[in-house]
């Protein structure tokens, strides 16, 4: 454009250029058709042009020069250029020296000079950015250039373009989020510092390879994924998504995937951006917990309580199950507060929820409901009394002293029972009840329980008392075995004999096992009783063995919850190792039906005992829930017919037939038979026709003490 105007001016300056013409009126003529053609383009061009003489003064501007600057040629004209633009800067941003702008270089000079402006724009209010060509003109035979003509195109898009690049990758490495983006094949060609921050890897680490090598294996969805199946106008997803740190770790994100299409609508990357929030769903769930939970004793407070009882109320109704509600306060709590001071009560009510939490099952849920009240739900307990033991429990842990900030309290509590069903059938209503229980609680004279119901009460303090006199009949000494004899059919001789408890209480005399054994079992005691049984049997064995008596067996009856609740055998072998009696003297009897559970723990510590030597015995074969599938993984001996058979064996048919199957089983797979109950000749006789090998009962002796001369005549 620029050498077109120079052409222009060429023709327009034929006062020094033109050849000479002859005839003066078509020289004229040609003059003014030049000129006419130099307006026409110094008018139309789209670049601005601008005459300067020697001195930098506006001689002519054209229209396109006007718009530029935002100001009319009559206020431009006869003005230094740099007077009219009001300001003029660098791309720098700093002001523009006029001594230092191209028209000044190329007068000074004499020589060419371009450069980029920014001018101010009057009427726009704003700079507007400019590519100016300075071209100086001669005189013949001058050396200083006369005037200069400058040319001014207009790069304003230009400059604002390559200012949005410049701000976008300014935010790109400066903001605070990770930002990686990924070709349309989803493979990573560009991450922020921000990435490399938050993930800990580089643009080395990760460039070509796939989005999905970002995510956790936790996640449930892949965001890329989802985006590609929008369809429509929607090109962007946001969610959250876990993302996978360098550190192996991983953490949650907060992610806004963005598609770029081109001109034609075809996608051409794929932007994630991405920020850590860990902190936020820390603080999130910190609000959730504390919208459900007590703050000073971190226990479920009233409202996830009743969440908690509903939900598993409908579960109750829908098995038939049943439920308790346990309502603790704890008695005389506000003298503590006024005596110590409230930092000495909030640390007694943290101690009161630790030591709650501490006996409850799993299952249960402890709830402070409000000051110094809590609450305990148990789901699924086994009987209407379960719920006395828990209570018994609670309170004999708070009548040990509580150390707090250095002083001694000695605290006592009052608990309320209510039942599902029988005491109500939704939340509330056990609540309420339970309340009400442990108001009767405290008038009773505190530090004890009660059901909502009086008869439960009586009945649960009497197992109560009963279970806490049990434990101490070992140490008072009021467990006596009994023995009573097992005979061989055939010959008619003593074969062995069976140990039987007895508990002589002080005040109800002697106890049948039947009213113990089960509390035993229930406690746990059954463990150290046991125990104490399979001592004391195996000592008088020994004393016997001593004296000449010759007796094949003591057998010793085993509970399927002492043998699992302990190392059984790891016991037996220290009693006959401290006893001195070999094994093949002692005879165990399983009773019970969880030997029926069959678990490779149980047919391995069974088959050590046989090792060792020992007889193994199933008592009440056929009414127990033993297995017939055990019979073949467990070495027993021998099996016992349960007395209900065997008292109607001569009268009842179908006694009869399950005593026959019973002994052929028996005899099929090689085990001996025992009869228990055989009260008369009459059903010994009918036993040995059905083919059983050995009987025990009142016909051959009652169970008597060890000094009774029964055995001696047995030995007859």
């Amino acid at each position: 454009m620029l050498e077109k105007l120079k052409e222009g001016l060429g023709t327009f300056g034929s006062f020094f250029f033109m050849p000479q013409l002859t005839n003066p009126k078509l020289a004229i003529d040609t003059l003014r058709i030049s000129e006419a053609k130099y307006r026409s383009l110094f008018e139309n061009i789209d670049q601005g042009v601008v005459y300067l003489d020697a001195a930098g003064i506006v001689m002519s501007v054209n229209q396109a020069a006007e718009q530029l600057l935002g100001l009319p040629h009559d206020i431009i004209i006869g003005r230094k250029f740099a007077d009219s633009c009001f300001k003029v800067i660098r791309e720098d941003a700093s002001v523009f020296p006029e001594e230092q702008q191209p028209a000044a270089l190329t007068l000074r000079t004499g020589k060419p000079v371009e450069g980029v402006m920014g001018l101010f724009n009057s009427e726009r209010q704003s700079y507007i950015w400019v590519v100016v060509n300075a071209v100086p003109e001669f005189r013949g035979g001058e050396d200083q250039p006369y005037q200069v003509l400058m040319t001014l195109t207009d790069i304003t898009r230009q400059k604002q373009s390559e200012g949005k690049l410049s701000m976008a990758s300014v935010i790109f490495n400066n903001i605070g989020e990770g930002i990686f983006v990924t070709d349309k094949d989803k493979k990573i060609i560009s991450v922020n510092e921000a990435f490399t921050a938050i993930t800990g890897y580089t643009q080395q680490d990760v460039y070509g390879k796939s989005a999905h090598f970002l995510q956790a294996k936790k996640n449930n969805l892949k965001s890329d994924d989802e985006l590609s199946s929008v369809t429509g106008n929607v090109t962007s997803w946001q969610g959250e998504v876990w993302r996978r740190h360098k550190s192996n770790t991983d953490f949650p994100s907060w992610t806004t995937v963005s598609q770029v299409r081109d001109s034609e609508g075809e996608v051409l990357h794929y932007v994630h951006v991405f920020m850590d929030i860990t902190h936020f769903k820390k603080a999130q769930e910190h609000l959730g917990f504390l919208a459900y939970h007590d703050p000073l004793t971190k226990l479920p407070n009233r409202l996830l309580l009743k969440d908690r009882i509903d939900h598993s109320l409908q579960t109750a109704m829908r098995e038939g199950s049943q439920a308790a509600v346990l309502f603790l306060d704890l008695d005389r709590f506000k003298g503590i507060n006024d005596t110590y001071g409230h930092a000495v009560g909030d640390g007694l009510l943290r101690e009161t929820a630790k030591r709650i939490k501490n006996l409850v099952r799993k299952e249960d849920t402890v709830s402070r409901y409000a000051g110094d009240e809590f609450v305990v739900f148990m789901e699924n307990i086994p009987d209407a009394k379960n719920p006395a033991k828990l209570a018994q429990k609670l309170i004999d842990t708070f009548n040990a002293p509580v150390f707090i900030k250095g002083y001694r309290l000695k605290i006592s509590t009052s608990v309320g029972i209510s039942l599902f069903p029988q005491d109500g059938k939704d939340t509330d209503t056990l609540i309420r009840n339970a309340d009400a229980a442990m108001y009767r609680a405290k008038k009773e004279g505190r530090n004890n329980f009660q059901y909502y119901s009086l008869e439960l009460t009586t009945e649960a303090f009497e197992k109560m008392s009963m279970e806490r006199a049990l434990r101490q009949s070992l140490e008072r000494h009021e467990l006596i075995l009994y023995y009573q004899p097992q005979i061989c059919f055939k010959t008619g001789k003593l074969v062995g004999v069976e140990s039987l408890v007895r508990w002589m209480h002080p005040t109800l005399g002697l106890i049948s096992p039947k009213q113990f054994i089960p509390i035993a079992e229930e406690s746990g005691f059954i463990v150290a009783l046991g125990e104490w049984v399979l001592q004391n049997a195996c000592i008088q064995m020994c004393r016997w063995l001593d004296e000449g008596l010759l007796i094949k067996k003591m057998v010793v009856n085993v509970s399927a919850v002492q043998f699992l609740r302990s190392d059984f055998v790891a016991t037996v072998e220290r009693i006959l190792h401290s006893t001195g009696l070999a094994p093949s003297y002692l005879e165990l009897e399983l009773t019970g039906g969880s030997f029926m559970d069959n678990s490779e723990q149980t047919i391995k510590a069974l088959n050590q005992l046989v090792a060792v030597g020992i007889d193994l015995t199933i008592d009440d074969f056929g009414v127990g829930c033993f297995s017939f599938n055990n019979l073949k993984r467990i070495p027993v001996k021998k099996l016992k017919i349960n007395s209900s058979f065997v008292v109607d064996v001569l009268n009842n048919a179908n006694d009869e037939d399950v005593t026959r199957a019973v002994i052929a089983l028996g005899h099929g797979l090689h085990l001996q038979v025992i009869a228990m109950g055989i009260e008369s000749n009459d059903q010994q006789n009918r036993l040995m026709d059905l083919g059983c090998d050995e009987g025990q009962g009142y016909l051959y002796g009652s169970p008597v003490l060890p000094w009774s001369n029964i055995f001696q005549q047995l030995m007859k």
